[in-house]
């Protein structure tokens, strides 16, 4: 087999060591425990495994490596800047701090190698499994045997919190299913977490459970550095199933009386550790030449050094003989990157109309013949807005090859699937539908894996209620403006006979929560069209639509004539459905989201009838487009003084009411719902026409 350069590795690991050291010591921050473990591990995927270009970052078919144990992320940052990447020695100098490109933990930024935001511990790993997906995708889609375009393969570093952690349960069983022998994980085995020794918590036989799982599994040790290498490089080669190389670490490798202790894991080694290192390792040249050997001898001089350049932020020191030989894998991977940037030259001369759908792929623009049939969608006849959305995405996926996605075992109920195309399977990825199981974790992350390359548009749908078990995914997709697509059905209450365990009456605020997220609630047939094109058009993160299982009310249906007209004001995220007299003053305004447009427009019906008032009723589809619409615009609609303010959405507001102004009167839910048949739990929590007038009239 081929050798590596054991001498230069173990240089070059030990000057990634000194620099994840100090960087974490000026910080006064940090988790130094696995880089200084896992530097040669480190050392040897960059120096000899990884195939990437820092010049084109971008590349398609660049290897990825994913720390999913985020928090050593100055490993990564190291790795990075001995690697030709954007980050200089100032950047590790700059660890922590506001603003720099060294943050905490990992965040999403291609373009400086980071494939993924880690830190959230087990979603790197199943992000990972969603990249392996994509690449079979485009390998499926545009390989033949004459150009082999994508065969590039995802490195992942796990962590024994990882291991712990249930997505990657999920995520592993899945990965295993479809046999991803595109994805290589490493288990950083040290047996230390942040209360001490593993064993008060975890004792699984890991390589057995991931052989259940289909895994091929393998394990050295991490001084064993040409057995490591051997095992990685065969491991990238090797065919059939997704790969676990188990490799047995000492966290805080280097170190004196902190090593192989929970006190290395998340806190800077201190002066006195990091002196040690130095006076026992490779670096320690660089500091004789920068301070004299004498007082690289004296461990108490040595270490008052190390706090004073760490105080005073000193610049980091240079190692030369170091970046050099880390810096010679550019070289190699650039003349690879050549002869694929000619390839696909080739491919384009003869095979014209598939490059043509790899470049669309790559370069997402919205149809213009779909973006006019969303606007000038329309039902027949009043239906489920999950039925409503099923059909829309089909609309989508027709003419969009990139969307992608599939459900958490709930197809038939909401409706999220691409009609017509297979579930992907381990001998067969030209599908467009992934059967996630019962894994919502997971189905999350792997989602957000599948958007982290641009190339899908990932969708992933189950019933509202079980947001909660994918809300990390969700959040993180929002942190990286990915742009993943949440279908969640079932919204609310009207779930009925299922009970209070299925009704989500607090899951709609909780994701109007979240940041850089936009939570779509259509009412009608024409909202739902206008939420997924709102999405594609804009293409800037995360959406959540949340559909019914109930059938929307008539009166909602077939109510505008010029849709152009009326998606401009769906894109302000609310806007009058429906108005008595235009020109006069409204004596009271009904604002609803979803299902309870329909009992907001009946009400205003009533009420003009009945009590020949002037009611203006606003539908809001989506709150947080209609909070960034500007003070004129939301005077507009709702400024209704004196006239008062009616809310219906049957979802919980709880606490908030205390900030509501006298003249807001919200009919809301606040407790958990009730099992019944749908409509006898919208009676009981009062959301008929008949209740929500009286309470209409309280207020008048």
């Amino acid at each position: 087999m081929n050798q590596i350069d054991i001498v230069n590795i173990k240089r070059a690991s030990d000057y990634i060591r000194y620099l994840s050291l100090e960087s974490i010591e000026k910080a006064k921050s940090g988790h130094p425990g696995l880089p200084l473990g896992c530097a040669n591990l480190g050392a040897i995927l960059y120096r000899y495994i990884l195939t990437f270009s820092p010049k084109d970052p971008l590349w398609a078919n660049r290897d990825r490596f994913v720390l999913s144990a985020g928090h050593g992320s100055a490993l990564l940052y190291s790795l990075l800047h001995l690697t030709g990447y954007k980050i200089s020695l100032d950047d590790l100098d700059q660890f922590r701090q506001k603003g720099s490109r060294t943050p905490g933990h990992p965040e999403f930024d291609r373009e400086l190698g980071i494939e993924t935001t880690t830190g959230p511990l087990g979603q790197g790993f199943a992000n990972s499994v969603g990249m392996a997906i994509e690449g079979k995708i485009l390998a499926d889609r545009f390989n033949d045997e004459e150009y082999n375009l994508f065969d590039y393969t995802i490195f992942t570093l796990m962590g024994d919190g990882c291991m712990m952690e249930g997505i990657s349960y999920e995520a592993a069983s899945l990965a295993g299913h479809l046999g991803l022998d595109n994805i290589v994980a490493i288990y950083d085995s040290n047996h230390i977490s942040i209360d001490g020794h593993t064993d008060i918590t975890f004792n699984d036989d890991v390589a057995k459970r991931f052989e259940a799982m289909n895994w091929d599994v393998a394990s050295c040790d991490i001084i064993e550095l040409d057995s490591l290498y051997n095992k990685l490089n065969s491991f990238k080669q090797k065919k059939g199933q997704p790969k676990l190389l188990i490799v047995k670490t000492i966290i805080g490798d280097g170190l004196d009386k902190k090593k192989d202790t929970s006190a290395i894991h998340g806190s800077p080694a201190g002066p006195e550790e990091i002196a040690y290192f130095i006076r026992n390792s490779e670096v320690r040249s660089l500091f004789e030449n920068k301070y004299g050997a004498d007082t690289v001898e004296n461990t108490e001089e040595l270490a008052l050094k190390v706090s004073e350049r760490a105080k005073n932020r000193e610049p980091m020191l240079e190692f030369p003989e170091a970046s050099d030989f880390m810096i010679q894998h550019i070289e190699e991977n650039q003349k690879k990157y050549k002869t694929w940037t000619e390839l696909l030259k080739k491919y384009k001369a003869s095979h014209p109309a598939k490059y043509d759908e790899l470049d669309s792929i790559l370069n997402f623009t919205l149809p213009e013949e779909l973006k006019k049939t969303l606007t000038e969608f329309k039902e027949e006849k009043p239906d489920a807005t999950r039925n409503i959305a099923g059909r829309v995405l089909n609309l989508c996926a027709k003419k969009i090859p990139q969307i992608i996605g599939g459900c958490a075992d709930l197809v038939g109920s909401t409706k999220a699937g691409v009609n017509g195309s297979t579930y992907l399977n381990k001998n067969d990825f030209s599908g467009r539908n992934i059967a996630f199981g019962i894994r919502e974790h997971a189905m999350g992350a792997i989602g957000n894996g599948l958007g982290l390359n641009g190339s899908l548009i990932p969708f992933t749908s189950t019933f509202f209620t079980f947001l909660d078990y994918m809300k990390p995914a969700v959040r993180l997709a929002a942190l990286m403006k990915l742009n993943h697509l949440f279908i969640f059905s079932h919204d609310s209450i009207y779930v009925g006979e299922d009970g209070p365990t299925h009704q989500p009456i607090e899951h709609l605020n909780s994701l109007r929560l979240i940041p850089d997220l936009l939570t779509f609630r259509p009412a009608n047939d024409t909202e739902t069209a206008f939420s997924f094109l709102y999405f594609l058009e804009k293409m800037n993160g995360p959406a959540a639509i949340i559909t019914s299982r109930q059938n929307m009310a008539a009166a909602v249906f077939n109510r505008s004539s010029n849709n152009t007209s009326k998606y401009k004001e769906f894109c302000n995220g609310a806007y009058i459905f429906h108005e008595t007299n235009k020109k006069l003053n409204p004596d009271v305004i009904l604002a609803a989201s979803g299902s309870e447009l329909g009992i907001a427009v009946e009400a205003a019906f009533e009420l003009e009838k009945s009590k020949q008032l002037n009611v203006r009723v606003v539908s809001i589809p989506c709150l947080e487009l209609f909070s960034a619409a500007g003070q004129d615009y939301k005077g507009k609609i709702m400024d209704s003084k004196p006239a008062p303010v009616v809310l219906i959405e049957a979802a919980s507001h709880r606490a908030v009411d205390v900030f509501y102004d006298p003249n807001l009167l919200a009919i809301d839910i606040q407790s958990f719902g009730l099992s019944a048949p749908g409509n006898a739990v919208g009676e009981h929590f009062g959301f008929t026409v008949r209740q929500v007038l009286q309470k209409i009239e309280d207020i008048l």
